[in-house]
C-alpha cells in the first residue's frame, strides 16, 4: 500500500541543554535526506518534514537527496514545511504554537494533506525521534498512527531504570552507587566502592533528558577515609558538557537524581549498541553498531555499522531480550536502542549493560539511508551484503571545523557529486551528505561512507574532509579580508 509520511524529528531533551549544543535547533534535519530516500524508494511512496526554522539550500537539498534515490524530479512526493523559528524549544512545540502563523499554516497544510491521502485509501504515519506527548496530541488531532512509544514509557529510559532491567535479566552492570538525590548522599554511596578498590567513575544524571553523555562527568577519587573527604573532592569531576562549570551541573541533582558509576577499563574498551523495532508479534532486530565516542569516552559523534563480530551476536541476543522486557510492560510500538561497554581482558571481550533508549537513536537516519541506497537489509549475522560482497559504513553527524564556517549546502553538494566520493549506485559505495543546514554557521555536516572495509570507510571520510576544507577555503580568506 501507498505510504505517506510526516516528518517531524522534535528532539525533547533539556531546552537548556539544547540551547548550549551548537547547532542544535537544527539537529530535526538530520533524518531528513533518510526520508526522502525511504519515501521514495516506495512506490508511491511521499513524505512531508517539518524543519525550523528553514533548511539552509533547500531546493538544492532536497534535488540531492531525490538525485541518491534516482529520481531525478521528486514532484510533489517530498515537501518540506518551514517554521521561522530559530529557537531552542523542541521541534513539536514550534509546530504546536497556536499564535506562531507559521505553525498555523503548517497544522492546516498537515490537516488537509492527511484527508487527501485518507480518501484515496492511502495509510499516514507520523514519524518522529522519541516518545513525546506533544506529538502524540498531533497524531491524534491527525487521525494518523504515532511511530514512537507511548510518552508514559519515558521513565523506563533512565540511567537507573536501565540498570535495574539489566540486572533483573542477569546482563552484567558496572558497579554503581544506588540512585541519590543530593551530594552528601552521593559522597556517603562512594566511599564504599573507593575503599573496594574502584578509584574512576562516571557520574550520571538520571534523566533521559541529557543525550549523547552531556549530563556525566568523570570522577577521580583517591583512597578516602569518610564520606566529607568524598565530598570535598567532587568539585573536582570533568564535566562532560563544557559549557557547564560544576556548580551549575551540582544544580542539577536534585531534581534528576545522580548515580555514580566504575569507569570499566581493560586492554581494550568499545562501545556497541544495538537498535531494535517493537511490532505487534514483539521486538525484532534492526542494527548493531560501534558506537564512534569523543577522547572523552562518554560524547557521542558517529557510528560503524556493524559491531564488532567477536560479539555481535550476544549483542542481539541481549538486545531482543531487553526489547522482549519492555513489551511485557506494555510497549509494542516504536524504536529503542541499548548500548554495551565491551571490554577486553585476558584476551576475551566482557559485554556490560550500559542504557537503554526507549526512542530512535543517533544512528538510525544513517542507517536508514544505507539500506534504502544498497537496497538491502541485514542478513542474519547482522551485516549488509550486496551480491557476495559486505558492506560497513562509517557515519557521523560531526564533520566540522572552524574552517568550513561559511560553506554552503549547495558548494558541498555540487562538489562531492563530481568527486569520486559521490556515492556510485552501481558499485554500491561512496559518500552520503546530511545535516548539512549547519555548515555556514557551525562549520559541520554530516555524512555515512559506504565502503567494503572499515579503512576504506575511514579514508572516504579523510578525504571528505579535506574536500570541504578545500572548497572552504577561499570563504575563510574572505572572511579574513573582511576584518
Amino acid at each position: 500500500m501507498a505510504m505517506m509520511w510526516i516528518s517531524v524529528q522534535s528532539r525533547e531533551c533539556s531546552p537548556a541543554v539544547l540551547e548550549r549544543l551548537a547547532g542544535s535547533t537544527l539537529y530535526p534535519e538530520r533524518p531528513i535526506g533518510a526520508a526522502i530516500l525511504a519515501a521514495l524508494h516506495r512506490p508511491g511512496g511521499s513524505v512531508i518534514c517539518v524543519s525550523a526554522p528553514a533548511m539552509e539550500d533547500m531546493a538544492a537539498q532536497i534535488a540531492y537527496f531525490g538525485r541518491l534515490a534516482g529520481h531525478p524530479s521528486v514532484g510533489d512526493r517530498v515537501t518540506v514545511l518551514s517554521i521561522a523559528d530559530r529557537s531552542p524549544r523542541w521541534l513539536s512545540e514550534k509546530l504546536l504554537d497556536a499564535t506562531h502563523p507559521d505553525a498555523i499554516a503548517a497544522r492546516s497544510f498537515l490537516h488537509d494533506a492527511v484527508a487527501r491521502e485518507r480518501a484515496a485509501g492511502r495509510e499516514v504515519l507520523l514519524s518522529y525521534f522519541e516518545p513525546s506527548e506533544p506529538l502524540e496530541r498531533l497524531a491524534s488531532s491527525l487521525g494518523v498512527i504515532p511511530e514512537q512509544a507511548p510518552s508514559w514509557s519515558i521513565p523506563l529510559g533512565t540511567k537507573a531504570a536501565s540498570r535495574s532491567l539489566f540486572s533483573s535479566l542477569g546482563v552484567p552492570v558496572a558497579r554503581a552507587t544506588p540512585l541519590v538525590r543530593s551530594l552528601p548522599d552521593l559522597a556517603a554511596a562512594l566511599v564504599p566502592l573507593v575503599q573496594s578498590g574502584i578509584h574512576r567513575f562516571v557520574l550520571k544524571l538520571d534523566s533521559t533528558a541529557y543525550a549523547a553523555g552531556m549530563g556525566n562527568a568523570l570522577l577521580d577519587l583517591p583512597d578516602v577515609a569518610s564520606a566529607a573527604d568524598v565530598e570535598a573532592l567532587l568539585p573536582s569531576a570533568q564535566v562532560i558538557d563544557t559549557t557547564l562549570a560544576w556548580p551549575a551541573f551540582a544544580d542539577l541533582v536534585a531534581e534528576a537524581g545522580i548515580l555514580a558509576e566504575e569507569f570499566l577499563t581493560g586492554d581494550d574498551f568499545a562501545s556497541p549498541s544495538f537498535q531494535g523495532r517493537f511490532t505487534a508479534d514483539g521486538p525484532v532486530a534492526v542494527s548493531t553498531h560501534e558506537q564512534v565516542l569523543a577522547p572523552n569516552g562518554q560524547t557521542y559523534t558517529g557510528s560503524r555499522f556493524p559491531a564488532d563480530a567477536s560479539y555481535r551476536s550476544t549483542v542481539m541476543d541481549l538486545g531482543l531480550r531487553v526489547g522482549t522486557a519492555l513489551a511485557a510492560q506494555g510497549i509494542h510500538r516504536g524504536d529503542y536502542g541499548v548500548d554495551f561497554i565491551a571490554v577486553l581482558r585476558s584476551g576475551s571481550w566482557h559485554l556490560f549493560g550500559c542504557e537503554i533508549n526507549l526512542r530512535a537513536t543517533g544512528t538510525r537516519h544513517g542507517f536508514d539511508m544505507v539500506s534504502h541506497l544498497l537496497g538491502v537489509t541485514p542478513d542474519p549475522s547482522g551485516d549488509f551484503r550486496v551480491g557476495p560482497s559486505r558492506r560497513v559504513y562509517l557515519a557521523s553527524d560531526s564533520i566540522a571545523s572552524d574552517r568550513y564556517i561559511g560553506l554552503r549546502p549547495h558548494t558541498l553538494i555540487d562538489a562531492v557529486e563530481r568527486s569520486p566520493l559521490h556515492f556510485d549506485p552501481v558499485r554500491k559505495r561512496g559518500v552520503a551528505l546530511h545535516l548539512l543546514s549547519t555548515l555556514p554557521a557551525y562549520g559541520k555536516f554530516g555524512a555515512v561512507c559506504i565502503a567494503e572495509s572499515v579503512p576504506e570507510a575511514e579514508a572516504m571520510q579523510d578525504a571528505l574532509r579535506s574536500l570541504a576544507a578545500d572548497l572552504a577555503q577561499p570563504t575563510a580568506d574572505r572572511r579574513q579580508g573582511a576584518c
